[in-house]
């Protein structure tokens, strides 16, 4: 039997444990929190904090039995997984490549030297910088932290938005204080995802991204949901992944998950960033495989405990209509959720999940991690499956104290 180790036990890293273990591979699973819900279905966990890089390597280094492998989906640690992999001598993403992603900044420059189109951008550290790079590059402009997930501190400024208030928001939520701003570019945002396997990337996520809502939630930036089969043309779509796997490549990921947020604007592709794992939001686990058959997290796990991999598992089986739509309900204390029953027997609703509880409090959204619920629909095409996705949210009212 093959032995894994999963960084992460949360809600979401729960579909990467049950298909190691569907495989007959027996699960290790670390996670700081003991509540977490992975630890139900793993064969054996332990509380470790999955950013303790000393903790995680001494943990992996003394196991009693040998480790085939390391993973984690969903949660921005790719240096972390490649540094207990690189100890243990297991198949990883190089740790040099891993370390770039979780830098925006350092990112963005290796992907301009290497001739990869990207948004003018600048790591600032006062409010002088800012408006020198407004003033350059004229409005609108996006600041962010250059480490952290999420859409923390993402912001999308505009001649009515207090800078300090913006600068001050998107330094708080940065590991390092360290603080970039680029330029806001117009056009349709897309989701990608694919994996390195024997020196080819195999795309195999493409989605369009929702933001509706931007004008609800500005100047923060909130995603809700996302569809496919994309809107763009064939020839959008291939200009796209030229220059998602030219950044793949760029950063140095030789082996294993590259996800990537991507812009087509003014008939050009650009990379906003990419990442070193498998993608969250339900997108690797739930609405790819959805959408086209394809299912990288159990490729992935394959991969990445030495197990045979048979390229056509990086193939589209089918194409149908997925949609993602998240729940926004008002802030307050929550007395009752209605009608949760009535979606889950909606046509074409595949899935329907809360982040929160009757008698919890819902704070003001502001970021990705603030969303409380989300439906999943499935149709013969995009436009019904996004019908059946905005019935199912319209159908469910939070009642509060």
């Amino acid at each position: 039997m093959k032995n894994l180790l999963i960084l992460g036990a949360g809600k979401e890293q729960v579909p990467a444990i049950t298909r190691a273990k569907n495989k007959g591979i027996y699960t290790i699973v670390l996670d700081m929190n003991p509540e977490a819900e992975g630890f139900k279905y793993a064969d054996e966990h332990h509380i470790i904090s999955i950013r303790d890089e000393k903790a995680l390597i001494d943990f992996a280094k003394n196991y009693d039995k040998k480790i085939d492998g390391v993973i984690t989906i969903a949660s921005d640690i790719p240096h972390m997984v490649s540094r207990v992999a690189e100890e243990i001598n297991v198949k990883h993403i190089p740790v040099e490549a891993a370390d770039l992603a979780v830098d925006k900044f350092k990112m963005k420059e290796t992907l301009k030297e290497a001739g990869v189109n990207i948004p003018s951008f600048r790591k600032i550290s006062c409010i002088e910088e800012l408006q020198n790079f407004i003033d350059e590059y004229s409005y609108p402009v996006v600041i962010k932290p250059v480490d952290n997930s999420g859409a923390r501190g993402v912001l999308v400024l505009t001649e009515n938005v207090d800078l300090n208030l913006a600068f001050a928001e998107s330094k708080s939520n940065s590991r390092s204080g360290d603080v970039m701003v680029e330029k806001f570019l117009k056009g349709p945002q897309i989701s990608t995802e694919g994996i390195m396997y024997e020196n080819k990337f195999y795309i195999t996520g493409f989605a369009d991204r929702n933001y509706d809502k931007l004008e609800k939630f500005f100047p923060n930036i909130i995603e809700d949901g996302g569809d496919s089969p994309t809107s763009l043309t064939k020839e959008a779509k291939e200009l796209v992944n030229i220059e998602f796997e030219k950044a793949v490549r760029a950063l140095g990921i030789n082996w294993g998950p590259g996800k990537g947020d991507m812009i087509y604007s003014n008939g050009k592709a650009y990379v906003v960033e990419i990442a070193a794992r498998l993608s969250g939001g339900n997108f690797c686990y739930d609405h790819v495989p959805l959408g086209t058959g394809v299912d990288i997290v159990d490729a992935y796990i394959d991969m990445a405990v030495g197990n045979t991999i048979d390229i056509e598992c990086f193939k589209p089986k089918f194409e149908k209509g997925v949609a993602q739509r998240y729940f926004f309900p008002s802030t307050g204390k929550i007395k009752k959720i209605n009608g949760i029953d009535k979606v889950k027997k909606m046509e074409g609703i595949k899935k329907v999940d809360f982040f929160v509880e009757e008698g919890q409090v819902i704070k003001e959204q502001s970021n990705h991690t603030t969303r409380v619920g989300y439906v999943i629909a499935v149709g013969k095409n995009k436009k019904e499956a996004v019908k059946f996705a905005e019935e199912a949210i319209d159908c469910v009212e939070f009642i509060f104290e």
